[in-house]
C-alpha cells in the first residue's frame, strides 16, 4: 500500500526547483520595491500602479512557465503510452491478418473438392 502511494508522487525536477526559487525571489523583491514606492508617495500613483502591474505580470509568467513544464512532462508520458498501444495494435493486426490468410487457405482447400 505504501509503495502505491509513493508511486503517485513524482520527483521534483531541477527546472521546478529553479522556478520555485525564482518565484519566491520575485515575490519578496517585488513586494519590497512596491512597499518602498508606497512609502515615498503614501498614495496610489501611476508609478505605484505600474509597479504593481509589472510585478503581477512577472508572477503570472512564472506560473505559466511552471505549468508549461508540467504539461510537457504529462504529454511525454501520454506519448509513451500511445506508442505502446500502437505497437500492441500492430501486433493484433498482424495476428488477425495471419488468421485471415489461414481461413482463406482452408476455404480454398474445402471449396475445390467436389462431392460425388
Amino acid at each position: 500500500m505504501l509503495s502505491a502511494l509513493v508511486g503517485l508522487f513524482r520527483r521534483i525536477t531541477f527546472f521546478e526547483k529553479a522556478i520555485l526559487v525564482v518565484g519566491l525571489f520575485t515575490i519578496i523583491i517585488g513586494f519590497y520595491f512596491i512597499q518602498k514606492v508606497f512609502n515615498v508617495d503614501q498614495r496610489l500613483s501611476w508609478l505605484m500602479l505600474i509597479a504593481i502591474f509589472s510585478w503581477l505580470s512577472l508572477l503570472i509568467l512564472i506560473i505559466l512557465s511552471s505549468l508549461n513544464a508540467e504539461v510537457r512532462e504529462d504529454l511525454s508520458s501520454v506519448i509513451r503510452e500511445n506508442a505502446e498501444e500502437t505497437r500492441l495494435l500492430k501486433e493484433i493486426t498482424y495476428e488477425m491478418l495471419s488468421e485471415l490468410k489461414l481461413l482463406r487457405q482452408s476455404m480454398k482447400g474445402t471449396g475445390s473438392k467436389k462431392k460425388p
